[in-house]
């Protein structure tokens, strides 16, 4: 028997577009009712460049669908097919074909399933073709095979799956001439590997068989059970190797089928070899990106179970999930800290984590008594500080550590962290390509509750050179640093920047300058005359004033008649039996607003006047015959604390204090007045009870925190 030939499969885009849109029947090329109520729902042509072995099998997915038909027209050959409930049909096709499926009315592209022939639209690499009729038989042991084998191994270790390029072959495509024609066909594989096959794509009519052949003997394997899932899982047969025998009933006629195999070998499940109980000193996988899983096998031979270590970093908000088809698999998670030392998740791969401060990996182990497939998800959410892995560090490298645990951010980018209750300062890095450094500054929230510092540091032994806090700062060549620091208490603070590049440094030869001010010499004198003239005219007004002397202050007659008016009316509220607060401590709070000199020039010479370099004190008498006064405090440039001040009589009975307006705390013959401001006024309105026959005063307070009094050396003559 000749040695078949692995046929490459090349298919025009259009043949397999065609053969796509009806596996998936998501198209009805025509949708017509003619008079015998059948509904034409598929009507599409095809061409194919060469012979090719198709199966289709169309299932109604209800309970029945009556008239449903399948109409294929070949070069050679008009097929036809009808049931109510499954069509299958085998055939070659070549040229144009023309495929037509039709049904009763009540009958839709929705209610049929399509199944047929995948191998059109796979890899021609992956894939073997019967070219001349394979061996009927296991070949019994002592005889040569001169037939080509499959070998499909799945050739992709855990930590470098990315970088190879898969090889092995998966797809197995043949074809049985008739009743009497079987296909025998040797699988590679050691004992121990892991063998995965769905349900072949067949006629009901075809079944499968696995032999084992040695040089000793070719033994019928009892039938491998079935997954609930429709696919065969099973480990290679010790002690020879695995064939495949494809046969079907003497009254069939051509049928073709197609196997799809995997093989897992334990040796390829790392680059290194097989996994095992211990990692040993591999460098840690990389953290899976968004929906990459790490996926395993492992076997009841496995007595030690399979272990893998993932990168990780400090604070990172992980979502756990692990799981294998049929919960046959223990799951146990370890944090890795940067001295080596492991600690247990709880939860066995349920729960969501947050890694330890100094975490640098987790360690994931696997065991199972059973054969299965194990599965680890992981997700950290949310995404860590500047979208790198889990907590910026809160210090700066050294020269013997690697940057890549400092988050690198990009100019003008939005970057996005956070701190946690515990932590308080983040570091990020970043590096400065041009050759001649770059202007760089922070654009920052200024309500978030950070502050911010660039550093510029040593290129080789990582000392702060310069630093800024946030502000322009020329940053040269290399590799610099960002530090963030919460300001205020404990708590979970958000926070984003933006690091801009304003540009690179230029730097500005002085030589390169040409001194001409002299051209501008007109316009400076005239700018000098311009701006001096409104100090000129303003000296010119004010000459009899400064030359009589700056501390004359003369007083607007519009001023006086407003001054006027306002002690007409206070004296006239305060003349009547029902007097209102709010108007007379307006009326005080306005005579506290104007200028001093003005006040006591408009009350007259009053009772009492006591003059020092921190405060002046005047008291007037309100109103003849009735026990009323105002008082005037002005201060200098000191405020007076704590200010309080004392009514008393020196002899003859005593007094006392009725009321005060505004409003203030008094008790007998002493008023709070709390903090007196520099260079303002205060006048108070007293109500004076008793029948004294001289009034004193005594002001104290503190004054630049030294306790002072303001006692009049005379007293007023209240008789």
């Amino acid at each position: 028997m000749q040695k078949p030939v692995r046929r490459a499969v090349n298919r025009t885009s259009s043949v397999i577009l065609v053969i796509f849109i009806f596996l998936v029947g998501s198209v009805s090329h025509v949708t017509a009712q003619d008079s015998e109520n059948t509904v034409t729902l598929i009507d599409n042509s095809s061409d194919f460049d060469e012979p090719s072995p198709i199966f289709i099998r169309i299932w109604c997915q209800k309970s029945s669908c009556p008239g449903m038909e399948l109409k294929v027209t070949t070069l050679e050959e008009n097929y036809t097919v009808s049931d109510s409930n499954r069509i299958e049909l085998s055939f070659e096709a070549f040229g144009q074909v023309d495929f037509q499926v039709t049904a009763n009315g009540g009958t839709s592209l929705d209610d049929l399933r399509f199944e047929m022939s995948e191998w059109v639209n796979a890899d021609s690499s992956t894939i073997i073709i019967e070219d001349e009729d394979w061996l009927d038989n296991v070949p019994s042991p002592g005889i040569t095979v001169n037939q080509e084998i499959v070998d499909p191994i799945w050739d992709c270790p855990i930590d470098n799956c990315q970088k190879i390029e898969h090889s092995g072959t998966h797809l197995i495509v043949g074809t049985l001439n008739d009743g009497s024609d079987k296909d025998s066909i040797e699988i590679v594989g050691n004992a121990g590997d892991i063998i995965e096959m769905p349900w072949p794509l067949m006629p009901e009519s075809v079944d499968i068989e696995f032999w084992l052949r040695n040089d000793s003997s070719k033994t019928l394997l009892d039938a491998f059970e079935i997954d609930d899932d429709g696919w065969f899982r099973f480990e290679y047969p010790q002690d020879g190797n695995l064939w495949l025998r494809v046969k079907q009933l003497p009254e069939n006629e051509f049928a073709v089928y197609e196997l799809y195999i995997l093989s897992h070998p334990p040796n390829l499940e790392a680059s290194w070899g097989e996994l095992s109980a211990d990692w040993g000193d591999h460098e840690p996988l990389p953290f899976p990106i968004e929906a990459q899983n790490l996926i395993g096998w492992i076997s009841p031979s496995d007595t030690e179970g399979d272990t893998i270590r993932v990168e990780s970093a400090s604070r990172m908000d992980i979502s756990l999930n692990c799981w294998d088809r049929l919960d046959e698999v223990n799951f146990e998670v370890f944090l890795i800290s940067s001295d080596g030392t492991l600690s247990n998740v709880e939860g066995d791969c349920t729960n969501a984590i947050t890694t330890d401060v100094d975490t640098v990996a987790l360690e994931f182990r696997m065991t199972s008594e059973s054969l299965a497939e194990w599965n680890i998800a992981l997700t950290e959410y949310p995404k860590g500080d500047a979208g790198a892995m889990g907590d910026a560090p809160d210090r700066l490298w050294v020269d013997s550590e690697e940057l890549g645990s400092w988050p690198q951010i990009s100019f003008n980018e939005t970057i996005n962290a956070r701190m946690s209750r515990d932590e308080f300062v983040d570091i990020f890095s970043f590096e400065v390509t041009s050759a001649n450094g770059s202007r760089l500054h922070i654009d920052a929230d200024l309500t978030q509750p950070v502050s911010y510092q660039i550093f510029v540091l040593n290129q080789e032994t990582w000392l702060i050179q310069n630093a800024s806090d946030g502000g322009l700062i020329d940053t040269p060549h290399g590799v610099h640093a960002i530090r963030v620091e919460k300001i205020g208490d404990a708590s979970l603070t958000y926070y984003d920047f933006k690091l801009v590049n304003g540009g690179e440094i230029i730097d500005i030869d002085p030589d390169s300058f040409t001194d001409q001010s002299n051209l501008f010499t007109d316009y400076y004198i005239f700018a000098g005359f311009f701006l001096l003239a409104p100090a000129i005219l303003v000296i010119f007004w004010n000459r009899n004033r400064w030359r009589d002397g700056l501390g004359q202050i003369d007083i607007e007659q519009h001023e006086l008649r407003r001054l006027r008016r306002l002690r007409e009316r206070l004296t006239a509220l305060l003349a009547e039996e029902d007097t209102n607060e709010q108007v007379i401590d307006s009326a005080l709070h306005q005579l506290g607003d104007s200028p001093w000199r003005a006040v006591v020039e408009d009350w007259g010479e009053p009772l009492l006047r006591h003059n020092t370099e921190q405060v002046e004190i005047c008291a007037w008498r309100i109103n003849e015959g009735k026990a009323t006064m105002l008082i005037g405090i002005h201060l200098s440039d000191s405020p007076w604390e704590l200010a309080a001040m004392r009514v008393y009589a020196p002899e003859g009975s005593s007094v006392n204090i009725a009321e005060v307006s505004p409003k203030h705390l008094f008790n007998g013959d002493e008023i709070f007045l709390d903090t007196l401001s520099p260079r303002t006024s205060t006048f108070l309105r007293l109500t004076i009870s008793g029948e004294p026959s001289n009034i004193g005063f005594h002001l104290s307070g503190l004054v630049n925190g030294e306790p002072l009094a303001a006692v009049p050396n005379r007293a007023i003559d209240w008789s």
